[in-house]
């Protein structure tokens, strides 16, 4: 089994699904996508942010109508600091396998500064 992980921007999305289908020809097994540092519209306080964010919907949708029905995927959010040390990286797995990565309510790295 394989884990793709891709950024919500064209190069990313287009190497994903060619992956993917180099994956496929080899018969290995990819059904889950982690799409990382999204930015969402509620953590858009600026003008750089929110033209990033609507630039990255573009691709969120393109992602979702590609791999929507066929993949799990899972939405992680653009985080304040790496994910660096134990407790933070604890902290962002569990959001990983729990699905609620999509909207956290605390930066995960801010808890375990390196």
């Amino acid at each position: 089994t394989f884990v793709c992980v891709m950024i919500p921007e064209f190069l990313s999305l287009f190497e994903t699904e060619r992956l993917i289908q180099e994956l496929a020809n080899f018969e290995i097994d990819c059904s889950n996508i982690v799409v990382n540092q999204v930015l969402f519209p509620e953590a858009a306080h600026c003008a750089l942010c929110t033209a990033r964010c609507a630039m990255q919907a573009k691709y969120l949708e393109q992602a979702d109508a590609l791999y929507a029905d066929d993949f799990h995927v899972v939405l992680m959010p653009l985080l304040h600091n790496e994910v660096r040390g134990v407790p933070a990286l604890a902290a962002f797995s569990d959001r990983l396998v729990d699905g609620s990565g999509a909207r956290p309510t605390v930066p995960v790295a801010a808890a375990a500064p390196v």
